[in-house]
This record gives structure tokens, C-alpha cells and sequence, in this order.
């Protein structure tokens, strides 16, 4: 779960100006664009063959960030704010803490899949925000007995108060939506596989398709109506479950079913769903360009990756500043990305240890210094 800064709510909910609002989205699309690289990664390690439900399952996770990128930066232009997608995923660094991100433990690192990996990081970014027992889960977890104790906010209260935000700007007859530029939104049904969200095509042009937006975004990330039992995982795309629930299906090694006798309505004693770490590169973790020797075959094929990746942010960048329409070549490259990854994992981090760590993907150039 995340858990939300005290002084970003209470910025947020004094906010007298719509450029508040505005810096508010910026972190939110950050958040979603942080997100990518961890996923990727864990993704990237899986071995040709390999683990191919658990891959399938980032996969699709990865996917679903970048629809909710693509929503929240609707959102953003329609109040009057400007995406800088390139700036801001070129500056991210890892291991890093999340924007606006209480920091309980929950730090984001780019590491290959492992279970560990998955339950602290990936199930730590999207666990839902509710009392209700999840599934494989007796108690609480520290996350939500910190939420209570401490009253933090998630990241669904932060979205909420956004809305609450807009509509008290309305009331006062300063409509946030007078113009939504909608001719520079992405219409998301264009490139995204269908879900049982009730955004339509994803352009925000009121209070209302920006509600709808913001519980696609939310819903298909953390999934479960809070305080609901019993819970109800679903919420991604094609009516698959909530990336928690992914990710929950990878950690604890079967498919999420209903069963009655689960305090959640559900469990996971379904179909096994391997994870066989000999399936999975050793990455060096958090890894950067400046870790490999130039002139090595991890450093030549390493730069290669970045230079994608660049490409990769610069083409959402234009897709995200008045070229809506381009969103499919930026997908392409998504591909490409994956292509490049494949000829990086082929190197070890060391050339004078090939038997040791093995070369991961850099999404950064340095560890200390922005690209």
C-alpha cells in the first residue's frame, strides 16, 4: 500500500489554485511511470521459455501501467498541465521511494523476480486499502495497522481528494474543465485491450469522466471495494484480477478462487502457478550503465538499452504534448525494449566473473547523477 505523505493531503485539501492540483497529478503520473522499470525488470529476468505464467502476469501488470499512465496524464492536460515525461523518467532513480510515499519500508528497487522480490515490492506498491482479511493472509498487514495507527492516507484517498478538489473549484465557478484540450487526450480504446472499467474511450472532459478515470486507475491497480467482504479482486484488463492479486498468484504459487471457507471469500489454492528460480536471471540489482566496463558486451549491449528507453520516454513525451495518435509507435518500442533486454541478459555484469551476476537491462546512466 501506499501511504501518503501527511503534508501532500494537507496541501492538497487547502489547495486555493488549480496549479496545486496540477503538481498533484505530476506526482501521480510519476508514480505510475516509476513503476515501469521494476516491472519490466523483474519481466526482463525471466529466462526464454521460462516461467511463462509468471512472466505473462508482470506482463500484463506492465500493460495496465501504462493505460493508467496514459489516463493520469489525460487528466493532467485537461486541467491545464503539461506532461514531461522525458525530464521525469530520465531523472528516476533506483532504489527509490515512490512520489509522495510515506517511507514505512517500502522502498522500489529494480532486482530480478523472485518471491521475496515480489511480496515486498510489487504486492508492497499495489496492496489494496482495506481492513478486510486478503487472501493467503491472517492479520493485518503492517501497512494497514500503520494506515489506522498513524492516519495515513492511501493512494485511493489521494485520488478521492483530487476529485473533491475539482468539484469545490466548480462550485466556486471556477469550472477546472473550461477547457480540457481534448483534442491532445489519447483515446484509450485505440490501443488498450478491453476491461470492465467505465471510462469509455479515457478523455476527461468533467467531474464525471475524470471519477471514471480515476477509478479505472485505482481499481485496476489495488483492486477490492474498501471494507467489502468479500472482497472483490477483479479489475483489470479483459476482466482479469487487480495487479495485487497477479502478483499474489506469483508469490504464493497457485491461482486465486473463490472459496467460501477463506475469511476473504477467496484463496489461492487454485492451478499452480510456477516460479522456478532457475528460470530467472541473477541480476546485479539497480543496475546502471556506469556499472559495466566499457567496451565489455554488457556495457555495448547496455547502451544500446538505454538508448531505447530514451527513445521509449521521448516518444510518450510528443504522445503526451500534442500527438495523441503517435501512442502506437511508442508501444512499438515497448516491443523493441524487450528485444534489446534479451541481448543484454546474454552477458555477465563482470566479464573477469562470468559466472557470477548477470548483466540487467540499465534504466539509469549513473546511480548518483540525473541522466
Amino acid at each position: 500500500m501506499l501511504l501518503i505523505k501527511p503534508e501532500v493531503m494537507k496541501r492538497l485539501r487547502e489547495a486555493q489554485d488549480i496549479s496545486v492540483v496540477q503538481d498533484m497529478l505530476i506526482s501521480a503520473f510519476t508514480l505510475e511511470l516509476a513503476t515501469l522499470p521494476t516491472y519490466f525488470t523483474g519481466a526482463f529476468s525471466v529466462k526464454a521459455g521460462a516461467n511463462q505464467e509468471a512472466w505473462a502476469l508482470v506482463q500484463s501488470v506492465a500493460l495496465e501501467e501504462m493505460l493508467h499512465l496514459t489516463l493520469a496524464c489525460n487528466l493532467l492536460i485537461s486541467i491545464g498541465g503539461n506532461p514531461e515525461i522525458l525530464k521525469t523518467g530520465l531523472g528516476l532513480k533506483f532504489p527509490t521511494q515512490l512520489p509522495m510515499n510515506v517511507d514505512e519500508g517500502l522502498s522500489v528497487s529494480l532486482q530480478a523476480l523472485t518471491k521475496e522480490h515480489i511480496y515486498q515490492v510489487f504486492m508492497g506498491i499495489e496492496r489494496p486499502d482495506t481492513r478486510t482479511p486478503l487472501p493467503g493472509e491472517t492479520a493485518l498487514h503492517r501497512l494497514t495497522t500503520l494506515k489506522i495507527e498513524k492516519g495515513y492516507n492511501s493512494i485511493g484517498d489521494f485520488y478521492e481528494a483530487i476529485l473533491l478538489k475539482l468539484a469545490e473549484f466548480q462550485v466556486a465557478g471556477d469550472d477546472p474543465f473550461a477547457h480540457p484540450r481534448e483534442e491532445r487526450q489519447v483515446n484509450i480504446l485505440k490501443w488498450f485491450p478491453p476491461t470492465n472499467r467505465k471510462c469509455g474511450n479515457g478523455k476527461v472532459t468533467n467531474l464525471a469522466s475524470a471519477k471514471a478515470v480515476i477509478h479505472t486507475i485505482v481499481s485496476q491497480g489495488e483492486g477490492v471495494t474498501v471494507e467489502k467482504t468479500p472482497i472483490d479482486p477483479y479489475g483489470g484488463l479483459e476482466g482479469s484480477f487487480a495487479h495485487f492479486f497477479k502478483f499474489g498468484e506469483i508469490f504464493y504459487g497457485n491461482r486465486l478462487v473463490e472459496n467460501a471457507l477463506a475469511p476473504s471469500g477467496w484463496s489461492y489454492s487454485g492451478a499452480p502457478v510456477a516460479l522456478d528460480q532457475q528460470g530467472i536471471h541473477n541480476f546485479l540489482p539497480n543496475a546502471a550503465l556506469s556499472d559495466y566496463a566499457p567496451g565489455s558486451g554488457a556495457y555495448v549491449a547496455g547502451a544500446d538499452f538505454y538508448n531505447v528507453y530514451k527513445r521509449l520516454l521521448t516518444s510518450l513525451d510528443h504522445v503526451f504534448n500534442g500527438a495523441p495518435d503517435q501512442l502506437n509507435a511508442a508501444l512499438g518500442i515497448m516491443y523493441e525494449l524487450k528485444l534489446v533486454a534479451q541481448k543484454v541478459v546474454q552477458y555477465p555484469a563482470n566479464p573477469s566473473d562470468p559466472d557470477g551476476l548477470v548483466a540487467a537491462p540499465p534504466f539509469m546512466l549513473t546511480h548518483c547523477e540525473p541522466a
